[in-house]
């Protein structure tokens, strides 16, 4: 698949700004004097969620706008890039990235080092508020992660920010569905494989207590144990009515439509289980960060000239997990999502930190699938994989 320039662009700025890597996006060389000189954009937290706060530089005056995450913000970047501006560098934690145009609207990328020591800034709503999820929150003292006085515990500090990182990521992908503005009804969440619940409490309380929007939660877990565990602390919060914990085989659920379907670290196949019953339950979100690849790994040969390549068992390791992600990635296309796949949290909290977000296009489902389909094939007659797991669920 032969992906644009622009696209390449939009992506990156899109998973930087959920991901939390973001530091800074300029704009430069307009098409015409009635544009600003140059735009430039930061990342600030709003009551009704994450935006880009630009400052339009006008030769006599500035005028700054708030674009909001997900269609808004999307809608604004196609104008932008080559239409009203030949050059957009976005800043990262270490990497710039340039996007520019020619005069035929012929568009190159490139990638330079940034020897800035900045980090990203963490988003706020007021100077005293640093996280999304706040120390002092209840829950994190019922799950042992705060103390009854509301600090941290010290080896609960990657716990805490791995929270937050969670939470800045679920409010981009929930307002890139549009999901947070439509409250006709309780959005249905199904998060599968919820172990002891911190991203799931986290979750149920930045979209409840903080986006005000009306949630029913359902934490899938096999383990009996846990599920008593979190279902005693969600009663004790007294969020019982919306956020409840089953146990039972993620195979199991059939408690109908679903808005978003979350898994973190299902592993190997529970991952293909989790995208199915998200796919056939009609999710409009689709988040999972998969865990393990033991299933392509196995089914591996690689041909032509992957075969001395990945003669080395690591490499044929970290080349299946590539694989087993890129076929995920694909087969969402395939079913009607716009999919990313980027980094979760840093390697040095999990080596398991990617993560893949899928949003329901409205486009139809037929519109490129040939195309898909031939990617798909493609890749697996070159490392000789017969199916892919999640390709036999979806089957009729």
């Amino acid at each position: 698949m032969n992906i644009s320039a622009t696209d390449k662009f939009k992506n990156l700025l899109d998973s930087t700004l959920s991901e939390g890597s973001f530091l800074k996006l300029t704009l430069s060389k307009p098409a015409n004097s009635e544009l600003p000189q140059n735009i430039y954009a930061k990342a600030v937290q709003l009551k009704k969620g994450k935006a880009l706060s630009c400052t339009l530089r006008y030769a006599t005056k500035d005028i700054t706008q708030n674009f909001y995450l997900g269609i808004e913000l999307d809608n604004q970047v196609d104008t932008w890039l080559g239409k009203s501006f030949k050059i957009a560098t976005l800043i990262t934690e270490g990497e710039e990235t340039v996007l520019q145009f020619n005069n035929k609207g012929e568009a190159q990328i490139r990638y330079i080092k940034n020897q800035t020591d900045k980090k990203a800034q963490v988003l706020t709503h007021n100077k005293e508020k640093n996280y999304l999820i706040e120390e002092h929150s209840k829950f994190l003292q019922l799950l042992g992660v705060s103390s009854k006085e509301g600090k941290v515990y010290n080896d609960q500090q990657d716990k805490f920010r791995q929270i937050n990182k969670y939470c800045e990521i679920m409010s981009a992908q929930l307002g890139q569905a549009n999901l947070i503005k439509n409250c006709y009804k309780a959005l249905k969440i199904v998060d599968m494989g919820s172990g002891k619940g911190y991203l799931t409490f986290a979750l149920y309380d930045l979209i409840k207590n903080q986006l005000g929007r009306n949630v029913e939660m359902l934490g899938v877990e096999l383990r009996t144990e846990l599920c008593d565990f979190c279902n005693k602390q969600s009663a004790s919060l007294e969020w019982n009515e919306g956020l409840r914990f089953a146990a039972m085989d993620i195979l199991s659920y059939n408690e109908g439509d679903i808005d978003v379907l979350i898994a973190l670290h299902a592993c190997d196949i529970a991952t293909d289980i989790a995208i199915a019953q998200g796919i056939r339950n009609g999710a409009e979100l689709i988040v999972v960060a998969p865990c393990c690849h033991k299933q392509i790994r196995k089914e591996m040969k690689p041909q032509g000239p992957w075969t001395e390549i990945l003669k080395q068992g690591i490499l044929m390791e970290r080349q299946a997990e590539l694989i087993t992600d890129a076929l995920r990635a694909l087969l969402l296309q395939k079913w009607g999502y716009k999919t990313k796949v980027f980094e979760f949290i840093s390697t040095q909290h999990t080596p398991k930190n990617v993560m893949i977000a899928a949003v329901k296009s409205n486009a139809k489902m037929n519109e490129g699938t040939n195309q898909i389909e031939k990617d798909i094939q493609g890749l697996k007659d070159t490392f000789g994989i017969s199916e892919h797991y999640l390709e036999k669920l979806l089957k009729g």
